[in-house]
């Protein structure tokens, strides 16, 4: 699988890791035990995926979660993965899910993959769409670091803006060719537009697609 072009139509995926530490990857987590030194899990992404969405996360993770009711009432899990000392800053910062969802799901239609769920992941970088696992390292903040990333006053954690917005774009509508990541990258940052438009009008949206 080892193209674009030919996404695997599922992927499960074991992973040990030594104890206390955590493995997150895509889609739901089918199954976990312990040896004696050992934790260990399988993972299962029921979705055709492309190879570099594919991730393995492994950390001293704590895991908390959540509901969201699709635009086409379906009922999808919301599952976070952090560090124990930011747990309490997570429960309240990633509250705004939701709200990024609804926008989308307005546009495009009901997230691509209810079967497999949504989730957010912290990592030691800024941000990645990997599908159904989106890696999160944005420290909490709104913005993109804490600064104002769309020049216009916008409140929003950049990353959760963009990086969901991959899950339309990129994840589930993809390219087959590297020449057009524009598929990816373009339609997502157009998306941003639009969620500012669903919120906060045509006008304050344009102003956000200039200082892009």
């Amino acid at each position: 699988k080892d193209h674009l072009s030919d996404k695997a139509d599922s992927v499960r995926l074991t992973c040990s890791v030594p104890k206390p530490l955590v493995c997150v990857s895509n889609g739901k987590l089918i199954n976990s035990f312990e040896s004696k030194d050992y934790n260990i899990f399988t993972w299962f992404c029921s979705y055709p995926i492309l190879n570099y969405n594919i991730a393995i996360y492994i950390g001293n993770y704590v895991h908390f979660k959540d509901k969201y009711k699709t635009i086409k009432g379906n009922m999808l899990d919301l599952d976070y993965y952090v560090m124990p000392y930011h747990l309490d800053k997570a429960k309240k910062h990633f509250k705004q899910v939701k709200k990024v969802l609804k926008a989308y799901e307005y546009y495009f239609g009901e997230y691509p993959f209810v079967n497999d769920g949504y989730a957010l992941v912290e990592s030691p970088f800024a941000g990645m769409e990997h599908q159904g696992a989106i890696a999160y390292g944005n420290s909490f903040k709104q913005g993109y670091d804490g600064e104002d990333y769309s020049l216009i006053g916008l409140k929003e954690d950049y990353i959760i803006l963009h990086e969901t917005g991959h899950e339309w774009w990129g994840n589930s509508v993809s390219m087959t060719d590297l020449a057009d990541m524009w598929i990816h990258e373009g339609f997502c940052t157009y998306a941003e537009a639009l969620y500012v438009e669903y919120y906060y009008g045509k006008k304050k949206a344009n102003r956000y697609i200039n200082a892009k």
